[in-house]
């Protein structure tokens, strides 16, 4: 592991945005509803136990004003299903294992055929640059199910964890030439620096002053010298 990932991974929170949970069947019981959706509470439970009755994994969340020892996790059913978005609180204690999303390089074969020529370019790409690209989203659901979640207007989310400020510009220049040389591969992806900061690589390409950054814990406005900052520390404290 990168020197600055393995710090950032002991000054963040055990559980991370995008990381995929299992469940013990028995969490179910002491989850709780927390929307978006208004719905009555036992019948998004009742979602919920069929869901880890088939030992389906939910997504990690942003986790703000939590009390200790609970965790909020989504819930992405397929389109078949009816393609709600929901989130509970649950214990900590009754996840069953946990594990980030599949490396693109391990999926492409299970990706749609319009995206494989991209994704395989993609790969190729993050694997010179030395970039974990773990992906994440409707596409990791599908993956790791079986279930049809992938849509006819679904994009790529793959969560990109550059380890310098270098990899970090040239992952930019690499999505924009795919995507004019791919229009149907699209990568709605975010590239995640040391500080836990993560921003749309789109917004990153075109230098704005301030991005738009989303953490664990908050969403908020940095100066795009901050975010860049934190990759310099990062590369020092590891030097």
């Amino acid at each position: 592991m990168n020197a600055c990932w393995a710090m950032l991974d002991v000054e963040m929170n055990a559980f991370n945005r995008h990381d995929l949970v299992w469940l013990k069947l028995d969490a179910v019981k002491h989850a709780e509803y927390a929307g978006p959706t208004a719905m009555e509470p036992m019948r998004a439970l009742s979602l919920l136990h069929r869901w880890v009755l088939g030992n389906y994994p939910l997504i990690v969340a942003r986790q703000n004003d939590l009390p200790q020892g609970c965790l909020r996790v989504g819930l992405a059913e397929p389109a078949a299903w009816g393609k709600r978005r929901l989130a509970f609180l649950v214990n900590t204690d009754e996840i069953e294992r946990r594990q980030p999303g599949p490396l693109l390089g391990d999926i492409i074969h299970r990706l749609p055929q319009a995206w494989q020529a991209g994704a395989a370019e993609l790969a190729i790409s993050v694997k010179e640059l030395g970039v974990p690209a773990h992906v994440y989203g409707s596409t990791a659901i599908e993956v790791l199910t079986g279930l049809p979640c992938i849509t006819a207007n679904s994009d790529l989310d793959v969560l990109l964890k550059p380890a310098g400020w270098a990899a970090a510009k040239a992952l930019c220049v690499c999505l924009n030439q795919l995507r004019l040389k791919h229009p149907e591969f699209k990568v709605d992806g975010e590239v995640l620096n040391p500080a836990g900061d993560a921003v749309h690589w789109l917004e990153l390409s075109q230098k704005r002053v301030q991005l738009l950054v989303k953490s664990n814990q908050e969403v908020r406005l940095v100066n795009l010298d901050e975010y860049q900052g934190a990759f310099h520390l990062a590369e020092r404290s590891a030097a």
